[in-house]
């Protein structure tokens, strides 16, 4: 990645945060690290954020206070996000379903990562115990049914990065070269 790209981008931005968004096991945890050393930001994982202020994990929450409360508290930690500059934040997938997070999203740079279906559902079989979303049910078809109620939402980010094999690294230099094209278009 040429270095004259990332710094005309960095100057540009301003400490501008950086939102990735999509669905479950688009790779938004494991290219935000990347793509915020890139652009030598800080990097949070909203998800473990959560849990760190929850004092328990996500499927315990889920189980314990159920989804609007962990809605809740996902709102209540990505308005703390916005506070601080300079920042490439992984949310949740479900994060652009309620529509006060928007106002919070929209201060900053929201990136879509948009993976193939196929390449996500390979991806969350490994993880399906940590998914409270996806227990009880097949697979593919509650994803594509979540993903279906979510496309109109995740469209509205300022930027899609459509994934396919590439590896974080490729994907974190595909994020930074669409925000150049958008910079210089």
């Amino acid at each position: 990645m040429e270095q004259a790209i990332i710094e005309k981008i960095i100057k540009i931005i301003k400490g501008r945060s950086i939102f990735l968004v999509g669905m479950m096991a688009c790779g938004k945890s494991q290219t935000g690290p990347k793509l915020a050393e890139l652009l030598r930001y800080k990097y949070i994982d909203l998800d473990k954020l959560i849990e760190k202020t929850a004092k328990k994990k996500i499927d315990q929450i889920f189980k314990d206070d159920g989804e609007s409360e962990f809605r809740e508290l996902e709102t209540k930690c990505l308005k703390e996000t916005i506070k601080i500059p300079a920042l490439v934040i992984s949310t949740g997938g479900g994060i652009v379903t309620k529509p006060e997070n928007w106002g919070v999203l929209r201060q900053g740079i929201i990136i879509w990562i948009d993976t193939r279906q196929e390449i996500s559902i390979a991806r969350l079989k490994k993880d399906i115990d940590n998914r409270p979303l996806l227990q009880g049910e097949d697979l593919s078809n509650l994803y594509d049914s979540i993903f279906q109620s979510r496309k109109n939402l995740y469209s509205q980010a300022d930027l899609r990065v459509e994934v396919h094999n590439e590896n974080i690294e490729e994907v974190a230099e595909k994020i930074i070269y669409a925000i150049y094209k958008k910079i210089i278009n």
